[in-house]
């Protein structure tokens, strides 16, 4: 991934509140964070790439 400290941060916390909304049974929300989180992290990455060039 490659990515900062501070992008690092941010998803391992909201990854962390992920997996407190499974165990929660929140499994709706859970989904649409995941799909956020992986959207953005996608997008992130992108952005970076295209950066580089």
């Amino acid at each position: 991934m490659g990515q900062s400290y501070y992008s690092a941060l941010f998803f391992f916390v909201f990854y962390l509140i992920l997996l407190i909304a499974v165990a929660l049974g929140q499994n709706m929300l859970a989904m649409y964070m995941m799909a956020s989180g992986m959207l953005l992290n996608a997008g992130i990455a992108l952005m970076r790439s295209r950066k580089r060039k």
